[in-house]
């Protein structure tokens, strides 16, 4: 068991609970951050700091497992009020200049950007520390040891403390009712291979807890990685099958939804929950970086 209180925040995402989880972690001389949110969510942070009787200010580390809007939206906000921010190597220059990001995501979200994800401000270079795998940061006497974790991004990290492993985004979703998770498959890093390597590091490493971003803290990591694992397989032989004819994008994100909705249903979910695992993580992303991940890595092996 988790010597370390581990209190989820709940950031309520579009005003909706179990989407978006930043972590709160106290030490000896303040706190720590796992993950931030979005900067439209930063309102909901400070609220749930003040609920634990913290301010931004008291947040010394921010722990990013990688530099999608949802998971470091609000790390520049944080770093202006003086938390350092840990992060990938090869995520680190996109928050100490995000023009490249935000135009990349601008693309995918239109006119909806500001409303979905609120600002996204720079990290100041004092403030940012660039994680190697490994490596182990210690924040008022606790230790954070950085796994780099590619497969949903290629910066992606695992964040370990003690016998909780925040996973971000490459253990995949998991909301709170039956045990059931579904894997964020977003454009334009997606490799499945690395992936799968990436959950059998996890494995390897024997934690008991496992928190993923989305959403919450579970003591079952051993199977929660089981299954993880099953539906990465379960994915790749569903786009071996499909993806030869290349259907168009559109067919094919309706082909993605009907094989996800089948899949839900089989392991238990109900209508209502299933509407929120789509909040937490849209269909149509997967199918899109799916696609991506056929054209790109499988074909041009």
């Amino acid at each position: 068991m988790s010597l370390t209180k581990v209190h989820p925040l709940d950031l309520e995402f579009l005003q909706k609970k179990d989407a978006i989880a930043a972590y709160l972690v106290k030490h000896a001389t303040g706190a720590a951050l796992v993950e931030t949110g979005p900067g439209s969510t930063v309102a909901a942070l400070v609220e749930r700091l003040a609920g634990h009787g913290l301010s931004p200010k008291d947040i010394t580390h921010v722990f990013i497992t990688h530099i999608h809007l949802d998971h470091a939206g609000a790390a520049g906000w944080m770093a202006g009020q003086g938390a350092q921010v840990h992060v990938h190597p090869v995520g680190a220059p996109h928050l100490l200049n995000p023009e490249k990001l935000l135009s990349s995501a601008a693309r995918l979200y239109g006119d909806r950007m500001d409303f979905l994800w609120g600002k996204f401000l720079p990290v100041p270079p004092e403030n940012l520390v660039a994680v190697e795998d490994g490596q182990v940061i210690r924040a008022g006497g606790l230790a954070f040891t950085a796994i780099h974790t590619p497969g949903h991004a290629e910066h992606h990290v695992s964040w370990l403390l003690e016998d909780t492993c925040f996973t971000g985004d490459i253990g995949g979703v998991r909301i709170p009712g039956p045990r059931y998770i579904r894997m964020p498959f977003v454009p334009p890093e997606l490799h499945i291979g690395k992936w799968r390597q990436s959950l059998q590091r996890l494995q390897s490493a024997r934690f008991r807890h496992i928190a993923p971003t989305h959403y919450s803290v579970y003591p079952d990591a051993t199977e929660h990685l089981a299954l993880a694992g099953r539906i990465l397989d379960e994915t790749e032989a569903w786009v071996s099958e499909v993806m030869p004819s290349d259907p168009p994008v559109e067919k094919l994100r309706e082909m993605f939804v009907a094989m996800l909705y089948e899949q839900a249903l089989r392991l238990g979910l109900d209508e209502e929950t299933i509407t929120r695992y789509e909040i937490a993580n849209p269909t149509w992303m997967g199918a899109d970086g799916l696609q991506r991940y056929w054209r790109k890595v499988v074909m041009a092996a």
